[in-house]
């Protein structure tokens, strides 16, 4: 308890400190708890019959708390800072064969302010800022998901962005242009973006990446385009190749009619090492009901890296959901989903803070019900 109020005493004092000094601080966070339940096959299980209920941390979006703020520097420049870190507000959750699920105990990140950890300069010029931070692949991902990468039904449980493990990124440098009539364009450079170690007393070569976004936005519609390059992907030793490259293609899309806002993905992912591809696609809505909005999407994933020249490659996915807003910072939330794989994949339903990870040949479901506040 002494630690805890250490804790609150140390934020209050840098805050106060730093509104003293005519910067902008603010402390944010979200909680999110829900029940969830999955019904299917998990690769651990062998052949039973998984089904599991049990609290979970962060099944809309998952449970964080950070500080970001901004000085001004005069001139029209200004320091920007954010830094985040999740938590499991549950304690911890019922998968703990989850990617995420329990990640250094802190849910998702991978570690202490491992969400995101930035700090940069914006003004006239556009922004730029260097540190831990998501990817402009997953940003647009989240955006064109109606259900924002979280509950169950989350395009993530089949996208590329989670099968290549490019979420977040660290050693990032990043450049944001300014608005230029609804488009803005992003360069992103990764000095060493995976947690992988590398030997470099035997010569072993960083993993290296670079990206580029475009994004058009003007008023009902938006449109994204990116691409994503991984070098070095299995440069960690002399004894390795070090010329294998993951290529990420995404486009996203949306136009908000008022009486329902419609998105679409689409997503290709080509790998040196490998023959194949994987390609994704998502169509989904969000219709306001009331004082929520109706929640549903469909995709499907076609890998042929996993499984080159064998067909029965397919893993489908259809999803509902609803959230209702008791005010501007909490919400209600329900959500099922359904995910069926051919002979040759092995996919399952998830959450924000599971793995999807299944049975190949095996369908599966989820469902969650929870409440989640942002302050």
């Amino acid at each position: 308890m002494k630690k805890s109020l250490i804790a609150l005493a140390v934020v209050g004092a840098f805050t106060s400190s730093a509104f003293a000094e005519g910067s902008n601080v603010q402390l944010y966070g979200i909680i999110d708890l829900g029940v969830t339940h999955f019904t299917g096959l998990r690769p651990s299980s062998g052949t039973g019959t998984v089904s599991s209920t049990g609290l979970d941390s962060g099944g809309q979006s998952s449970s964080r708390i950070g500080l970001k703020g901004s000085e001004d520097l005069g001139g029209g420049l200004k320091a920007i800072f954010q830094a985040e870190t999740g938590f499991c507000a549950a304690g911890t959750n019922q998968n703990t064969n989850g990617t995420g699920g329990n990640s250094n105990g802190y849910c998702s990140g991978g570690g202490f302010m491992q969400r995101t950890s930035i700090v940069g300069l914006t003004g006239g010029f556009g922004t730029v800022v260097a540190g831990r931070m998501n990817t402009p692949l997953w940003n647009d991902e989240t955006a064109a998901d109606p259900f924002g990468v979280g509950l169950t039904g989350n395009i993530d449980n089949i996208s590329n962005v989670r099968f290549a493990s490019v979420q977040r990124a660290n050693q990032t440098v990043a450049y944001v242009s300014p608005d230029l009539m609804g488009f803005t364009g992003t360069a992103v450079y990764f000095f060493a973006p995976t947690s992988a170690t590398v030997n470099l007393a035997q010569g072993g070569s960083t993993t290296r990446a670079w990206e580029l976004n475009g994004a058009y936005k003007n008023g009902p519609m938006f449109a994204t385009l990116d691409y994503l390059r991984i070098t070095n992907i299995n440069g960690l030793t002399a004894n390795s190749s070090s010329g294998n490259a993951d290529k990420h293609w995404q486009v996203t899309g949306g136009y908000d009619f008022g009486i329902a806002k419609v998105t679409g993905l689409y997503q290709d992912l080509k790998v040196d090492a490998s023959s194949g591809k994987r390609t994704v696609w998502m169509l989904g809505a969000s219709v306001p009901v009331g004082a929520g909005a109706v929640l549903a999407s469909y995709g499907q994933v076609k890998d042929t890296i996993s499984n080159p020249d064998t067909g029965n490659n397919t893993a489908k996915q259809y999803a509902i959901g609803y959230t209702y807003s008791l005010s501007k910072r909490t919400n209600l939330y329900t959500s099922y989903s359904h995910i069926s794989n051919d002979t040759n994949t092995a996919l399952a339903v998830g959450d924000s803070s599971t793995a999807n990870l299944g049975v190949a040949g095996q369908s599966s479901s989820g469902f969650a019900l929870g409440i989640r506040h942002k302050f």
